[in-house]
């Protein structure tokens, strides 16, 4: 007879269990490359609370961005949809009102939304979450008292300025598009003790939610909103625009496994949506990649799309930037190649907030290294065009747009590129000189 007790309340147990709705805790690092994550095979980095989660859920290859900015990243993760759609196309910009985020999805479902850190997005009616501090004590109270949750936590690591100290600069490889001076050096010491800082932390909140109990019914997703600022941010290289991303969804996701479909950072919406509820939404440029979690499907988009502007971000003329891939190709249009491609990093190159004199540095050694003199110049004056075989170059390192053989599928991924600018109202160098009016009617929101 106890038998029989104990099997049937295991029963009402799973069904119970079941009835819940599934909470959502998403943490997204700040300026945080992929390869400089040590489950996507850096050997110096130490990340064992994100190399856990990797071998107990999914990770991704293949994840992005379409813009590598603060605010446009984030305002297309919370609204799913593409910079030119949700109107913040540039860097502390304001998305248009009336557009949905979050908390207009979940909140009339039951969900508690809350954003845990760093906001960098507005206005408040498009960004109706709660806000908190990121602390362990008001990460406990979310994940402890609400049910159901949806948890976005953003760290404000590793963005500069850093910590320092953690690692020996010597030994800190370097990515092959930087040079190495002992400035880089410095710089990227201080970065990697953050992105330390920052796994630590959030060790912490995945052990808050495991004392919890709601382990198991929650969708936890790791990510980051672009990569790091050394000329990664403010491109459209994919040292800009690939991000890590993992996803733990125990009994629904096989662990440690890892993914090659591309993904866009607006897709993630629909598909914790979808999770949740069981339904899609079809009003979004996001798509709902769920059965390349829930059935191991290994394609998802053809192609991904990139934009940027230097409007805003301490820069000085427009120099628009859009940009195509597929799986193996890599194509980008410089739209004012005349132009002086500036951002935060070229204009103040001694700027001590971002690692101060490591631009100055790689200019000296380009002065006896013709390779690295070429490199530095091609921050600042780029072609119309680039096209990159990103099987064989992934660093984008060797320009192909003039290679006659590759005419075809250079012309098919401009193509690809036109028709997303029009779709997306995307009006190219107007949209640029359109940015600054913007920019001073949003101003005062910050």
């Amino acid at each position: 007879m106890i038998k029989y007790i104990f099997i049937v309340l295991t029963i009402l147990s799973h069904f119970a269990l079941a009835a819940k709705k599934l909470n959502i805790l998403i943490f997204l690092a700040d300026d945080l490359s992929t390869f400089d994550v040590g489950c996507y095979g850096n050997k110096i980095v130490r990340t064992p609370a994100i190399d856990a989660l990797a071998t107990e859920g999914c990770r991704f290859e293949m994840a992005f961005t379409s813009t590598a900015m603060c605010t446009p990243a984030r305002s297309m993760l919370y609204t799913g949809l593409y910079p030119h759609h949700n109107g913040a196309h540039m860097n502390h910009g304001s998305t248009n009102k009336g557009v949905k985020s979050f908390g207009q999805y979940f909140q009339p479902l039951g969900y508690k939304v809350v954003l845990a850190g760093k906001g960098h997005i507005q206005p408040e009616s498009v960004f109706t979450m709660e806000r908190k501090k990121e602390t362990l004590a008001d990460i406990s109270e979310v994940i402890n008292g609400a049910d159901p949750f949806c948890l976005i936590i953003a760290s404000h690591d590793p963005h500069t300025p850093h910590e320092s100290g953690a690692f020996d600069a010597q030994a800190i490889p370097l990515p092959p598009y930087l040079p190495d001076t002992p400035e880089i050096r410095k710089s990227r010491e201080g970065y990697y003790t953050d992105i330390e800082l920052m796994d630590k932390a959030f060790a912490s909140y995945l052990k808050v939610l495991d004392d919890s109990g709601k382990k198991d019914n929650t969708i936890t997703i790791f990510l980051s909103d672009h990569g790091s600022s050394r000329l990664a941010k403010w491109t459209c290289y994919e040292i800009g625009l690939r991000v890590p991303m993992i996803i733990r969804w125990p009994k629904h996701i096989k662990a440690h496994t890892s993914q090659q479909a591309m993904i866009n950072l607006i897709d993630i919406l629909p598909t914790v949506y979808q999770a949740a509820t069981e339904k899609k939404l079809d009003n979004i440029d996001g798509k709902s990649f769920l059965n390349c979690l829930t059935e191991q499907q290994n394609h998802h988009r053809d192609y991904i799309f990139g934009t940027h502007t230097n409007q805003g971000i301490m820069s000085g003329l427009p120099f628009p930037i859009r940009s195509v891939r597929d799986k193996r190709y890599k194509y980008i249009q410089n739209l004012n190649p005349e132009g002086i491609s500036s951002n935060i990093m070229t204009h103040n190159q001694s700027f001590q907030a971002y690692g101060g004199g490591w631009m100055t540095s790689w200019a000296k050694i380009g002065e006896t290294d013709d390779f690295w003199a070429q490199r530095h110049k091609l921050i600042l004056k780029r072609p119309a065009e680039e096209l990159y075989d990103l099987a064989n170059d992934p660093w984008e390192l060797n320009n192909l747009a003039n290679d006659s053989k590759l005419d075809s599928i250079k012309n098919n991924l401009k193509i690809q590129l036109q028709t997303w600018m029009s779709q997306q109202n995307d009006t190219g160098m107007i949209a640029e000189l359109s940015v600054k009016k913007r920019q001073k009617s949003t101003k005062k929101g910050h």
